[in-house]
């Protein structure tokens, strides 16, 4: 489908401004009703496994699939991005305001306000441990995280804010809160496992260097500990001669005295 919302047609000038509104809105309709259902079910709803397979019994079932092929995989991602920029086009603008305008605005608003509460669902469920968090690829997670930390829950929160006063004039009201939320330090868990995945291969890089390096100067050390042992028994040898012949004498001295 084409991203770009429909040129307004060619109106006059008390018209005008309506129908950039009505351009922008028909475009994010049209976009929401090819990507998502009614309630953001895709993202929100835990996906069920598939039933029994044929070849084995009947009480057997297939493992679910991690949550980011499901939910959280990236076409909802980039989905999700989409609307969320088409929602907040939809802000009215001087002239623009008027009782149908301002209705249009708080089904905007209201929708991604199911958004926001659809993502947080789903990124709970994975952060926390969900049945479908096994097998999540970390990378994805965190980068839905970033999605939702700075651009759609502070996008959503400043829409309402400033659309707010223009809803009351007409006897309209948003939601005075965002629903599920994900906390910051769950947050902190997701933004960071990227990062875990990317550094895991350098440590064991690190690990088989410093292998290495202890094979190289085994040799060495073995040569070192050989040539030691070396001196040290001659040492010895030294001192057994030299106390032998001391003892020889010695004897043969108190014997002639």
């Amino acid at each position: 489908f084409n991203p770009k919302p429909p040129p307004p047609a060619d109106t006059s000038a008390e018209v005008k401004p309506f129908a950039n509104f009505l351009s922008r809105y028909a475009h994010y309709v049209l976009l929401r009703a090819q990507c998502f259902g009614g309630m953001f079910n895709e993202i929100s709803q835990e996906s069920a496994g598939p039933g029994p397979s044929s070849r084995s019994s009947r009480s057997s079932k297939a493992a679910a699939k991690p949550i980011t092929a499901t939910a959280l995989r990236t076409e909802h991602l980039e989905a999700a991005q989409m609307i969320l920029k088409a929602g907040c086009a939809c802000a009215l603008k001087d002239g623009e305001v008027t009782e149908s305008t301002a209705m249009c605005v708080e089904r905007v608003v209201s929708d991604l306000i199911g958004l926001t509460t659809a993502t947080a669902v789903a990124l709970n469920r994975a952060l926390k441990g969900g049945k479908d968090s096994k097998g999540a690829d970390p990378a994805i997670v965190k980068k839905w995280c970033q999605f939702y930390s700075e651009e759609l829950l502070p996008q959503t929160k400043g829409l309402m804010k400033r659309t707010t006063p223009e809803l009351d004039a007409y006897g309209m009201f948003l939601p005075s809160r965002m629903g599920a939320s994900v906390s910051g330090e769950l947050l902190q868990k997701g933004l960071q496992g990227g990062d875990e995945e990317e550094e895991a291969p350098i440590e064991e890089e690190k690990d088989a260097e410093a292998e290495e390096e202890k094979k190289e100067d085994t040799p060495a050390d073995d040569k070192e500990e050989e040539a030691n042992d070396e001196d040290d028994a001659l040492e010895d040898e030294d001192d057994y001669d030299a106390y032998d012949e001391y003892s020889y004498d010695e004897y043969y001295d108190n014997e002639e005295a």
